[in-house]
């Protein structure tokens, strides 16, 4: 005889959600001691993102009834549907249980690999602007500790989304690194071993491509057994052979419009005909030279080029290139945080953004949880052209300069002196800081 709850399960079997949640909503006011039906829906709330409500039934029934067989499948697929939504602490809880009864599969294993705390990172800091502990988790930017080196202090172009092209009036020093310096940077990169192998990002601000040396950069970097990450425009005329033989490990281009009338307006002084003959001539160059560089191109959207999309994936496609779509921002810290104080007009390329700061700000701040460190602050360098250490990735302006040389400078003196710097109290005041969701703030109830 169908009971019940067969016909639940076999309603959530053939995707009729709501109904089956009905059912298994009722069914759950009876006995107390329930967990096929608690598993079963929380898979089903699983499924729609409503994770906050997933959680805590699946939770409970696993405590009540986890040597039950349907774990083993149960418990592999509640781990990478966390994963994918990007709560990576509960995802691990998940997935250790599920290795802890069977052997992971490929996906599995390499979700943990990624998952797991960073030997390099202590588990909690104490942070002074606030006087209380703060939690670490796994970085999301590298599976390393980040050095970004801005081995150009300036950029061919004046993107309206970024300080070269919106914050005129920062102060802001300006060049070229000098071969010498990089090479003390990088000995004391590997002299000091806050991790195993850290990754060499040779960009912040500037265009790596501008560099006469860039190609003898990379190579000084695998010289050192470490790998180099840039990031570029691609409005470069000349370097790109000598950079395919150099090798880098990886290369984001950033492209914006897809028309020259839309490229222009958002990557200002682009020019989008020379930015698809590099991607050409870079993808000849790698494949002559036989490097292994992973290309990917970080597809900035407006409102007006989503429709965009389909032409950039092909060419990407074509050209063995991965495509990253995503949402365009405004960006450096200091200009966000004078807009949400009411010291800056709205910027008119705010209005081509799919959303305006005054939209997803408020959004980030309150999705954050309050408990956890900035990631930002805890598992990345940043040095500039000159030798100088910035307070982070995000910032632009000299008040926001540790006002440190690099390399005359102890690490555990650097780090001292980000978390005493009070802009970072105002960017947490505000919810900017890069840290991790709380999944009752963001999967709530619909």
């Amino acid at each position: 005889m169908t009971t019940d709850a067969d016909r639940a399960t076999e309603l959530q079997r053939q995707g009729r959600l709501d109904e089956a949640a009905a059912l298994y909503e009722r069914l759950l006011q009876g006995p107390s001691f329930q967990p096929a039906l608690r598993h079963n829906l929380g898979l089903l709330r699983l499924q729609q993102g409503r994770i906050s409500e997933a959680l805590p039934l699946l939770e409970r029934a696993h405590s009540e009834d986890g040597r039950h067989p349907q774990w083993a499948q149960s418990l592999p697929v509640i781990g990478m549907r966390l994963y994918e939504h990007g709560l990576w602490e509960s995802a691990l809880i998940w997935l250790e249980r599920s290795v802890a009864l069977t052997p992971p599969d490929a996906a599995v294993a390499q979700a943990l690999a990624r998952l797991r705390p960073r030997p390099h990172l202590a588990p909690e800091v104490w942070d002074e602007l606030q006087q209380r502990s703060l939690l670490r988790y796994t970085p999301r930017e590298s599976a390393s500790y980040v050095y970004a080196i801005d081995v150009v202090g300036t950029c061919n172009l004046r993107c309206p989304t970024c300080p070269v092209g919106n914050f005129a009036a920062a102060e802001r020093p300006k060049g070229f690194m000098e071969p010498e310096l990089f090479e003390r940077i990088l000995d004391k990169i590997v002299a000091e071993r806050v991790a195993e192998r850290p990754q060499i990002w040779l960009y912040n601000w500037g265009e790596p491509l501008l560099h006469p040396e860039l190609p003898a950069l990379v190579r000084a970097v695998h010289v050192r057994g470490l790998t180099v990450h840039l990031s570029s425009n691609l409005n470069i005329e000349r370097g790109i052979p000598e950079l395919a033989r150099a090798n880098p490990d990886e290369l984001k281009v950033s492209l914006s419009g897809f028309t020259q009338a839309t490229y222009q307006r958002t990557h200002v002084r682009g020019d989008l005909h020379l930015v698809r003959a590099n991607l050409y001539l870079l993808r000849h160059w790698l494949d002559k030279t036989q490097a292994s560089t992973r290309v990917w191109v970080g597809h900035h959207l407006y409102k007006d080029t989503q429709d965009q999309v389909p032409a950039v994936r092909a060419l990407c496609d074509e050209l063995r290139f991965e495509h990253h779509p995503i949402a365009a921002f405004y960006q450096p810290l200091e200009r966000l945080i004078d807009h949400l104080e009411g010291r800056a007009p709205p910027d008119p390329v705010h209005d081509l953004l799919i959303e305006p700061p005054a939209v997803y700000l408020p959004r980030i701040k309150a999705s954050r949880s309050t408990q956890h460190d900035c990631e930002l602050r805890f598992n990345q360098t940043v040095i500039n052209h000159d030798g100088s250490v910035a307070l982070c990735c995000s910032v632009y302006d000299k008040p926001n300069m540790l006002g440190l040389d690099f390399v005359s400078t102890p690490h555990a003196e650097l780090e001292r002196a980000k978390y005493r710097h009070p802009f970072c109290g105002t960017c947490m005041k505000h919810g900017l800081q890069y840290s991790v969701q709380d999944p009752a703030k963001v999967f709530g109830p619909r």
